[in-house]
């Protein structure tokens, strides 16, 4: 997070959290140090915040970050804080600076402790080792990748013929089949009109 004020998304800024559940001890957050201390404000002035009015709770915001050291990155963003504050509610920056507050300032309300605690087990857990796969055993080369073959695909042209072909002879096969059906009800309506007359004659 910037504390720069009005700063958005300067060029060439990292994410505002690197590693949200902490679990990667290779991912550092540069401004880690500067979010746990506007969180810590952010605790106090809550807590204090019962019964005064939107611009108080702001100055509160202001003067607190300014005893500390460190800026609101934007009036929108202290807007957002205050108002959160009006109502009893901690503004959250992250997890982690919200972890990291929680050890110095106390969270004001009981609820939010309660997720913090939660959240704090959370991290403490630690899974055995070897419960995934080494990163190595996760890639693969060109002869496992789905779809893929080293031999060159069949050509578009021989497909399209063989599809032709196999459309004719069906085409023969089915005008071939219905020659022969017609034969056949030929011969069986002629076959009939003869046992009829060789019946009348006889009668």
């Amino acid at each position: 997070m910037s504390t720069t004020p009005d700063s958005v998304n300067p060029a060439g800024a990292k994410p505002l959290d690197p590693d949200p559940t902490g679990q990667d001890p290779s991912a550092q957050d540069h401004g880690a140090k500067e979010k746990v201390l506007l969180q810590s404000v952010i605790f106090e002035v809550t807590r204090e915040a019962e019964g005064r009015s939107l611009p108080d709770i702001r100055d509160m915001l202001e003067s607190g970050f300014s005893r500390s050291g460190v800026t609101a990155p934007t009036n929108t963003w202290l807007d957002a804080v205050a108002s959160a504050a009006f109502y009893g509610e901690p503004y959250i920056i992250d997890l982690p600076a919200a972890l990291a507050a929680d050890t110095a300032v106390t969270a004001p309300n009981p609820e939010v402790r309660e997720r913090l605690a939660s959240r704090r087990e959370l991290r403490n857990e630690k899974l055995p080792a070897g419960t995934f796969p080494p990163a190595s055993a996760w890639e693969l080369d060109d002869s496992e990748v789905t779809g893929r073959t080293s031999e060159p695909g069949p050509d578009a042209r021989a497909v399209m013929e063989s599809t032709r072909t196999a459309r004719q002879m069906l085409a023969v096969a089915a005008a071939s089949a219905a020659v022969l059906v017609g034969i056949a009800v030929v011969r069986a309506v002629t076959a009939r009109r003869r046992r009829r007359q060789a019946t009348a004659g006889g009668a």
